[in-house]
């Protein structure tokens, strides 16, 4: 690179997007720019983006991590009424090369950039280096990626793992199945393990222990029952968030046994990180081992929780200034 340019990254969610803009060059990057969007307040992404773009220098190369499926560089986003469109974008606003990813495809990427400050171990295990990683996180919705080994370095594979069916390892959990099928019919584990999901379990919990669901009628009713729940202000509440967390600490067991991530399990998203002391009290640990016999392997698997919520947009970055580079 032998002159500086700049670069666009973007991590794309339901609830919020988070720009950054930076400058690169052979000796690495700085930041111009960042901005927090909140998501629903605009009616498509090119509309935001031109918010952001205004008074911004020429931007070589761009790269958004966005929640849903990418085929052909674009995507029609899971919890968002947006089709995001890259070769629409790189025409609309000058930019050479624009890429597209799965937002947690954006995450996995972004974990090499991580410090030893960004994480916090929930469960020591035994780490094998060169070993298979997987990344999970729940925030609007329920974000799987993984890390394999290839070669010298790894690949990341994304998925939509967070629409597989919810499968429940206990009787109550089988009660909350019975609930959620009556609502929703087919029933994925993102419907149980997310922001939305919280609220779900909230709901049924209230109807099996006849409780009024008062939190319900909060503006922002995960927040409301988290809240509720950590101050023990509602009984619902605190049953609903330890339910909450045994069911994200399985589903994460089953990736570890699907992908055999012995480089360990990433939990990011920012219901992790806000509920972080939560998090470390025993029942997603609990959950995540509850696997009869497969137990003991499960303990060797280490479990890092990612405090920096913006470890998509580092990924998104990172695969940016790739492409300034290439």
């Amino acid at each position: 690179m032998s002159k500086p340019t700049h670069i666009l990254a973007g991590d794309v969610g339901g609830t919020k997007v988070l720009l950054s803009l930076s400058e690169v060059d052979a000796t690495g990057s700085s930041k111009v720019k960042e901005q927090r969007f909140d998501s629903p307040e605009f009616p498509d992404f090119e509309t935001l983006l031109a918010h952001f773009l205004e008074n911004t220098p020429p931007i070589f190369a761009a790269c958004f991590g966005v929640p849903g499926p990418v085929k052909d560089n674009a995507a029609r986003l899971t919890n968002l009424p947006w089709f995001v469109d890259g070769a629409a974008i790189g025409r609309r606003f000058g930019i050479a090369s624009v890429q597209l990813l799965n937002d947690f495809a954006a995450v996995s990427h972004g974990i090499a950039a991580l410090t030893p400050q960004d994480i916090q171990v929930l469960q020591t295990g035994a780490p094998q280096a060169g070993a298979a990683r997987a990344v999970l996180g729940a925030g609007t919705g329920l974000g799987v990626g993984f890390l394999f080994p290839c070669g010298a370095g790894e690949i990341v594979m994304p998925s939509e793992g967070g629409n597989v069916d919810f499968s429940p390892g206990n009787d109550m959990e089988i009660e909350l199945l019975r609930f959620l099928r009556r609502l929703y019919g087919q029933v994925c584990v993102e419907r149980v393990v997310s922001g939305p999901g919280l609220a779900n379990i909230y709901a049924f919990v209230c109807e099996y222990e006849q409780h009024r669901p008062v939190l319900l009628e909060s503006a922002d009713p995960p927040a409301a029952i988290a809240e509720a729940a950590q101050s023990k202000k509602d009984i619902a509440a605190k049953h609903a968030l330890a339910m909450f967390f045994r069911a994200y600490g399985a589903f994460a067991g089953d990736l570890a046994l699907l992908s055999l991530s012995h480089g360990g399990v990433y939990i990011a998203g920012g219901i992790a990180a806000k509920l972080a002391p939560e998090m470390t009290q025993g029942g997603f640990i609990g959950g995540f081992l509850d696997k009869g016999r497969y137990r003991s392997l499960l303990e060797t698997v280490p479990v890092y929780l990612v405090m920096n919520t913006e470890v998509g947009l580092l990924g998104a970055e990172r695969l940016a200034a790739h492409q300034a580079s290439a």
